[in-house]
Parts: C-alpha cells; sequence; structure tokens
C-alpha cells in the first residue's frame, strides 16, 4: 500500500482497517473458535481493509484487484510446499482421502460451512459447498468483489499438485455460482 498510496494515505489505511477489524471481532466475540480460525485470519481483515480503502477514496474495483492479488500471492508458498511434499514417491494417492478428512474437521459445519458429499474414497474426493462464510460474511458486510480471491487461493494451492492428480471445479459461490463443485481425482 506505501508503493501504490505513499506513506500518508498508506498509514490512514491501516489505521481504521485496524479499528475495523478490532470492531468486527468485538460485535463476533461469541463466534466458535472454529470459525474464528477463518474470521480473524483472513475474512475481517480482508473486510477491514476493504471499507478503510473505500474511506479514503479508493474506487472498488481497485480495492477487490489489490485484495484479491493480495490473496493469491500469499496462497503461492502453500502451493508449491504442497507441490514439494508431492515429490514423496506414492503420496499422491492419499489426496483425496486426506483433502476429504482435511475439509470435514477444517470447513465442517462447526466452522460455519455446509457441504454435500458426494464421493470420498481413495481414487476421489467430491463434494458440492452449499454454504461459505467467507461468501456470507462478505456479502453482509457489502464486499462479494473479494470472495472471488478467497477462491482462487484454492486453486492455486491444490491445482497442479502433482501430475496423477486433478484439482478442479467449475463453478464457485464466490463466481455466482449455486455451489463450489469441488473435485480432487486420482488419473
Amino acid at each position: 500500500m506505501y508503493k501504490e498510496f505513499g506513506k500518508d494515505k498508506a498509514d490512514r489505511i491501516l489505521k481504521k482497517a485496524r479499528e475495523k477489524y478490532s470492531r468486527l471481532c468485538e460485535e463476533n466475540a461469541e463466534e466458535p473458535k472454529e470459525v474464528q480460525v477463518h474470521t480473524r485470519k483472513r475474512i475481517y481483515p480482508a473486510i477491514a481493509v476493504f471499507q478503510a480503502m473505500l474511506e479514503e477514496n479508493v474506487g472498488r474495483e481497485t480495492v477487490a484487484s489489490i485484495l484479491n492479488t493480495f490473496h493469491e500471492e500469499q496462497s503461492k508458498p502453500a502451493g508449491e510446499a504442497i507441490r514439494i511434499l508431492l515429490r514423496i514417491p506414492a503420496l499422491y494417492r492419499l489426496v483425496p482421502r486426506f483433502f476429504a478428512k482435511m475439509t470435514k474437521n477444517f470447513f465442517g459445519e462447526k466452522a460455519g460451512f455446509k457441504a454435500r458429499w458426494l464421493r470420498a474414497d481413495k481414487n476421489e474426493m467430491r463434494f458440492d459447498m452449499l454454504i461459505c462464510p467467507y461468501q456470507d460474511i462478505c456479502v453482509r458486510h457489502g464486499c462479494s468483489e473479494i470472495v472471488q480471491g478467497f477462491c482462487r487461493t484454492d486453486d492455486i494451492c491444490y491445482g497442479n499438485m502433482h501430475p496423477k492428480l486433478h484439482w478442479g471445479r467449475t463453478k464457485t459461490l464466490g463466481l455466482g455460482g449455486d455451489c463450489c463443485d469441488f473435485c480432487l481425482t486420482v488419473r
């Protein structure tokens, strides 16, 4: 932000964003810990910065682009780490079951998500995410434009994990779909 807006404006944005973030956390202090993993680390900071930038007369499209690019860039090291880990021979075969378990634990109903599971076995994980707090909370706070950056982080982390794994979605809630149709298949 300092490079884009200069020190004074960036400092004002950051100060406002910290205040907004604190207020969001206070207003939602009763959230379960499983939800806070998502709201405190990703959703509320993005909303706070979004709103602070708008108050400093940064256009919505510019704000969304900055935040979406930031989240995409932040996900690249995790994606690279996954690709390095999956160089271990035959480890890729465990990924669909591992991802199903991880998804149910960290992106389950206790965390504010709702999924319809279609398949979870050694060859494929397939489910439709029907409710997503990233989508719902951002829409409620008037910044639906930033959800696509969160969605894109999945593709950056999990796309091209291994030549024998295929990751994909044809739609997401963040881009107007009726669900996010996740699929991870061993080829």
